[in-house]
């Protein structure tokens, strides 16, 4: 069992054991110019860690890519590593932690800094170590959304919905679990990855930086190796008016960026499995009638238009 402690203003464990026995579960919380809700995860996880008794290492970690953040001698006491941007922008910042640090840790569970962990009677913590016990490369668990109406109050008040993936099948039928996230992107809120599994694809990821969505290409591995499993509890409470990374939201990058995962996506997919990937993306994202298209501000290619780039682009990828 671990003692856990504070430190020049941080939480560390005892390690009271030799550190190859101890699992190592990193905290990663991207963050751009959101200081206070930064601050409230944190304190939060502080608290969760302090009544954690497993047998699992977590570590926390703030990737921020604001480089010049005024507040970073507030929030480098909070965590046990502060790390910035090498790059710009979402994908930029899960990539450079990867590949500068995912070797460090067994497991890597990365959340927005809007977002919190559940409330209730389990520890979320506990729930982690369960899943990264599992054998899997990567465990989504379900997740609710909350909204309040000042996100920057010091005691956050807020509603709750009820759990956001609600079909019972995604937990029982593997297969359809797989085929469903094949078709669509998971929120970047409630996924657990082996380090392994970053680690071995840094060179299919970095493909992937500028489609605003490289943190789900390891699930999109895994669920290829049928080495990914759905976890029916919601772990984090995500922030339903906010965005990835405290960026400002364009829809129509958000719908570029879809495309460009698609196209950089036939690399790394079997030819069956991109079939499904293809058919859900065009279904739920690219065509005509998304509902995507509706929120956009500036043109895109038609769904014609992007069938026939996309059987071009196709012609000159290398088959999985």
């Amino acid at each position: 069992m671990h003692a856990w402690t504070r430190r020049t203003g941080r939480v560390a464990y005892d390690n009271t054991r030799e550190s190859f026995n101890i699992m190592k579960i990193c905290l990663l919380i991207t963050t751009y110019r959101r200081d206070i809700q930064l601050v409230r995860l944190l304190s939060q996880i502080i608290d969760l860690r302090s009544k954690y008794t497993g047998l699992v290492a977590f570590e926390t970690v703030v990737a921020d890519s604001d480089p010049d953040n005024a507040a970073r001698h507030i929030l480098e006491p909070l965590c046990d590593l502060y790390v910035t941007n090498k790059g710009s922008g979402f994908d930029d910042n899960l990539f450079h932690f990867y590949a500068d640090h995912a070797r460090n840790y067994d497991f890597i569970f990365s959340i927005g800094d809007a977002d919190v962990f559940s409330c209730g009677q389990v520890n979320p913590l506990d729930l982690l170590e369960l899943a990264a016990r599992q054998e899997h490369d990567a465990v989504l668990f379900n997740h609710c959304e909350y909204r309040s109406a000042d996100m920057l109050a010091t005691e956050l008040t807020y509603t709750l919905s009820p759990p956001f993936y609600t079909n019972p099948k995604l937990m029982d039928e593997p297969e359809t679990f797989r085929r469903h996230f094949l078709g669509h992107v998971p929120r970047h809120v409630g996924l657990l990855y082996r380090s392994n599994l970053i680690i071995e694809s840094l060179g299919k990821l970095a493909a992937f930086r500028d489609t605003l969505h490289l943190y789900a290409v390891p699930f999109l591995l895994a669920l290829e190796k049928n080495r990914a499993m759905f976890f029916d509890y919601p772990l984090n409470y995500f922030a339903a008016d906010a965005t990835s990374d405290g960026t400002p939201k364009d829809w129509t990058d958000v719908f570029m960026g879809l495309y460009r995962f698609l196209l950089a996506a036939k690399a790394i997919l079997s030819p069956a499995s991109f079939a499904i990937t293809k058919q859900g993306f065009m279904a739920n994202y690219l065509n005509d009638r998304s509902w995507l298209r509706g929120s956009l501000s500036r043109f895109v290619p038609s769904e014609a238009q992007i069938l026939r780039e996309l059987d071009g682009v196709l012609e000159s990828f290398p088959q999985a």
